[in-house]
């Protein structure tokens, strides 16, 4: 345990040091680009726009409704460059290698920006549901596993994407709950897809996993789920929000491109509502994009909502300063998120829900 705090103060301590370097070269003008800056209007910008977005490696709807069309009808092409988490992500956003930051959580913004990185949150992403294949994250166990609560895994391996991580800060809410610190398990960093089978070999006692890859894993046999984010967050006081994730771009981009956000939002609000009323056809396209069983292959779904939610967020800031991810209070919503773009909130588009 001591060695994984160590190792996450040097991440941390590396992140810092390479977002102020990233800063401090931005600044100087050298890495300097000029790109079109169109304007939005009637739904759609008036010139194309290539929007840089780093190549998910798990349910997103920015593949499919880049499939779908949904971007291109408002201008917008998608280009794609390479997969990245954490500190490299808000590193290459900084710098502008990435426009957009598709993934992670409100807890990922905050610690992005206490390391430097001024990225702020547009829009939301993900929302938790009940039902199995669309639950946010399980964590698995082993069928012959000695471990059936939360006490049976101190001293244990879990599995986590990064330090940092909603899978480490959701875990570590259901240790809270049940009077456990986080410092007394032992967290592994792992890819998702690398987590079932190093748990079905014994490298890690608990596998954190994202809904696209957990339904295949259980139909495999001889594993299933400990707990999932549905019922830490529902324990928590809001199952939806378990899962609520953000969609960002560093502030530079917000001020310098703020129409290209506009229409972007205007785009994944479309797709993420078609994910709901289209859910099986979404779970294909992500598994032929994923190169996983489309038969057995899970995803998140979206809220209902055309924007921002503040509770949730807020519940996202509460479940971080409990279990020591933030100090109190220095997660402020209003650097956090932005509702400002949305031209759904504005009435510059119609909230409606026929996609």
């Amino acid at each position: 345990m001591l060695k994984v705090f160590l190792r996450s103060m040097k991440i941390s301590a590396l992140f810092a040091l390479i977002i102020a370097v990233v800063l401090g070269f931005a600044l100087s003008g050298e890495s300097a680009e000029k790109r079109v800056n169109p304007k939005f209007v009637n739904g759609k910008l008036d010139k194309p726009f290539t929007l840089r977005s780093p190549t998910m490696s798990g349910f997103n709807e920015i593949y499919i409704g880049d499939q779908l069309g949904f971007y291109k009808e408002v201008g917008l092409n998608i280009e794609y460059t390479g997969s990245m988490t954490g500190s490299m992500l808000a590193q290459s956003v900084i710098k502008g290698d990435n426009d957009l930051f598709g993934t992670g959580h409100i807890l990922t913004i905050a610690k992005a920006r206490e390391a430097g990185a001024k990225i702020k949150m547009v829009l939301q992403g993900s929302f938790d549901d009940p039902e199995p294949r669309k639950i946010h994250m399980s964590y698995l166990v082993r069928d012959d596993s000695p471990i059936k609560t939360a006490k049976d895994v101190i001293g244990k391996k879990v599995s986590i994407a990064y330090v940092g991580s909603c899978v480490e800060l959701l875990f570590s809410e259901w240790l809270r709950q049940n009077g456990i610190k986080r410092e007394q398990v032992e967290w592994v960093v792992m890819p998702d897809a690398q987590a079932e089978n190093a748990l079905r070999t014994g490298a890690i006692d608990v596998a954190g996993i994202h809904a696209v890859f957990v339904a295949t894993a259980i139909s495999r046999g001889g594993v299933h789920s400990l707990v999932n984010t549905w019922q830490i967050g529902t324990a928590a006081g809001n199952g939806p929000a378990s899962s609520y994730s953000s969609r960002a771009f560093s502030e530079d981009f917000i001020n310098n491109y703020p129409d290209v956000v506009k229409a972007y939002i205007a785009a994944t609000v479309k797709t993420q509502h078609w994910i709901n009323k289209n859910y099986d056809k979404a779970i294909e396209i992500a598994a032929e994009y994923l190169k996983v069983d489309k038969s057995k292959a899970g995803g998140t779904v979206f809220p209902p909502e055309f924007g921002i939610d503040p509770k949730k967020v807020d519940f996202w800031i509460k479940m971080m300063e409990e279990n020591g991810f933030v100090k109190p209070g220095s997660a402020k919503p209003s650097e956090l998120y932005t509702n400002s773009l949305n031209p759904y909130l504005s009435g510059e588009l119609k909230q409606v829900d026929n996609f």
